[in-house]
């Protein structure tokens, strides 16, 4: 039986690892498949934001909070816990297994990207799973394929920028002056804008920002 309840507001933060198809193809296969898991499992015990899961796929991780929007500083904090951990995780290897780490990971060779959005969504339980459903589910999956040149960034959707309530928060969190505009066009949307940061200027804000 399949139950549905009404559209209710949605806030989206999907990590992605960027470099993940190209690493699964070229690294040795054991290596590949103990690494992946281990630094997705990293990931999820950063969730101060006490975020649901809506699924893992093989490079990502949906999360979602329904309800208030969490504050712009909690969000940013979010974003720098995930991309630390990440990068503490990489490095961890120069001990554990420096062969591979040289090999795979020394230059980079993975990097982790951030979507931030919020919209709406339905709910539906289909058999006891829990299944999100709407335009903005399928929007948000769609922003994981953007025309950003940077490895390591947070992705800002509008619709999340346009929910903000005191943009001057947004502006000191974000640092605004690093923030960059971009565009995309996708199916059945249109063109998307957005707003984007590498993460080596959020490193820089946090220094400031405790």
């Amino acid at each position: 039986m399949v139950k549905t309840n009404s559209k209710i507001p949605v806030f989206f933060c999907i990590p992605d690892i960027t470099g993940f198809t190209k690493f699964m193809m070229s690294a040795n296969h054991d290596f590949a498949h103990e690494l992946i898991p281990n630094i997705l499992q990293t990931i999820i015990k950063t969730n101060i934001l006490d975020l649901s899961i809506a699924e893992i796929e093989g490079d990502a991780i949906f999360f979602y909070k329904t309800g208030r929007l969490p504050s712009v500083q909690k969000v940013a904090r979010q974003c720098k816990a995930i991309y630390d951990a990440f990068n503490n995780f990489i490095a961890s290897y120069k001990e554990i297994d420096i062969q591979n780490y040289e090999k795979y990971l020394a230059n980079n060779q993975l990097g982790i990207k951030i979507i931030i959005h919020h919209g709406k969504i339905s709910i539906s339980n289909i058999e006891g799973h829990i299944k999100l459903m709407g335009e903005d589910v399928i929007l948000v999956h769609k922003l994981l394929k953007n025309s950003v040149p940077q490895h390591n960034y947070i992705l800002l959707s509008q619709q999340y920028l346009d929910k903000l309530k005191d943009k001057k928060v947004a502006k000191n969190w974000f640092n605004w002056d690093k923030l960059q505009k971009g565009k995309d066009h996708y199916e059945h949307f249109g063109t998307v804008p957005y707003h984007y940061i590498a993460f080596a200027d959020v490193k820089k804000l946090s220094k400031t920002k405790a």
